[in-house]
């Protein structure tokens, strides 16, 4: 019954620069939930960069799909967006960028690849708190964000995570699978 959980999640949502903010329980369950809210599930791909925390990874498993890795930038150690569309197949439905330690993906590439194909980004931005791409937040530019909260992060809540999206869509799928 109590209301400090809703302001935060507002609060951060606005910091950032999104619509709506989702608390969950950890940054992994606001991967998968932001994945199932995205309606991925068995035989969907989702592409996400092997140099990452396992979570990004595992996320896409948990929900029945396939991660496809695609290298990473050796100069930002960020999906490198020039091996993008060479992973993309039929099955693709979602790219998920990876801002590690809190360094921006080029997002403006990774968008474009993702519209011209149809697909959906989540932006695993668990190092992201508080960064920006172009002035615009980061979990803010794809169609959701996913942010974790644990101990080790520079916004610590001692375990938990949020999911920042736009899209009511998404955010009325998350709620339910929350």
């Amino acid at each position: 019954g109590g209301t400090k959980a809703r302001e935060f999640e507002q609060k951060f949502a606005e910091y950032q620069g999104a619509k709506y903010g989702l608390g969950v329980a950890t940054g992994t369950a606001a991967l998968e939930i932001a994945l199932r809210a995205m309606k991925v599930g068995p035989g969907d791909e989702v592409i996400v960069p092997p140099y990452t925390f396992m979570a990004s990874a595992t996320a896409v498993l948990q929900v029945g799909a396939l991660p496809v890795f695609v290298d990473i930038d050796p100069r930002t150690y960020n999906i490198n967006p020039d091996l993008i569309e060479e992973a993309i197949t039929d099955r693709t439905r979602v790219i998920m960028p990876v801002h590690f330690g809190g360094l921006a993906c080029d997002m403006e590439r990774v968008m474009a690849i993702a519209r011209r194909h149809g697909l959906l980004v989540l932006e695993d931005a668990s190092h992201a708190h508080g960064a920006t791409w172009k002035d615009k937040g980061l979990g803010t530019i794809g169609d959701a964000g996913a942010f974790s909260l644990m101990s080790g992060k520079n916004l610590p809540a001692g375990e938990a995570g949020i999911i920042l999206t736009d899209d009511e869509e998404i955010l009325g799928w998350s709620v339910l699978y929350h």
